[in-house]
């Protein structure tokens, strides 16, 4: 009896793993885990506004030394944006103690549309930096900071492939070089300067997966997943129980 509780044990250790893996409760700032079941729009779909949150904003104090910033990570509370600083990225200055880093979430409605046959995915984020104290501010950097945007997918829209879009001053946009992530729902590129980002891709037919994973609700499986979990481990205890007992 005691092997089998143990066997029933271990069916629910290996299920509650896979349930956790479907579950974004455990992504990590950067580039961990999967996407997320409860994006935070700026401007939500009306099906999701009922449930939609404000998505976080950023705001960053990055020391200056002899060689400019230091290398350090930076993301917003929601883990939606992600900025990898290297470091020198950002020089420095005459009498400036530190770099001031804001990331501001903005409705892609307010800038002009993609083009080429591109939908936005989300969110555009607006990237800011001035020197402290005297307020001067960044247009360009040193070296590219590299940007992690999370993306979302609906039951209406979802693309195969996505890629990132810069915009120095919000008229016209630019494609970067990106690393797509479909399962992570992350998008990752080096910009080059300050100005807005955005996810685009071209709209396709959704997958199963993405229609029920991502529209604002946890996805049946996980569900399933958790409730049988839930019984196997009672079942587990109580052959444990027993074979001890006998």
């Amino acid at each position: 009896m005691v092997v089998s509780g143990l066997a029933v044990v271990a069916v629910y250790a290996a299920l509650a793993a896979w349930s956790g893996a479907l579950s974004p409760l455990g992504r990590g700032p950067l580039l961990d885990g999967l996407g997320p079941t409860n994006y935070r729009w700026v401007s939500p779909p009306p099906e999701l506004e009922a449930t939609n949150q404000e998505p976080s904003k950023g705001r960053f104090d990055l020391p200056l030394d002899r060689q400019g910033v230091g290398t350090q990570v930076a993301f917003t509370a929601d883990s939606q944006v992600t900025v990898v600083v290297d470091e020198a990225s950002i020089g420095p200055a005459p009498q400036q103690r530190s770099v001031g880093l804001r990331i501001d979430p903005v409705d892609p409605q307010e800038l002009p549309p993609p083009g080429d046959g591109l939908a936005f995915f989300g969110n555009a984020y607006r990237l800011t930096a001035s020197y402290r104290p005297s307020g001067d501010a960044i247009e360009r950097f040193d070296r590219p900071l590299t940007v992690v945007l999370v993306y979302p997918a609906t039951s209406t829209l979802h693309a195969n492939a996505h890629e990132l879009l810069y915009s120095a001053d919000g008229e016209s946009w630019t494609p970067l070089e990106t690393t797509d992530s479909p399962g992570q729902q992350q998008a990752e590129a080096e910009v080059p300067g300050t100005g807005f980002v955005i996810v685009a891709g071209v709209p396709s037919a959704p997958t199963p997966s993405a229609a029920g994973a991502t529209g604002g609700g946890t996805p049946p499986l996980a569900i399933a997943l958790l409730v049988g979990a839930g019984v196997v481990l009672l079942v587990g205890i109580g052959l444990l129980i027993r074979g001890r007992a006998g």
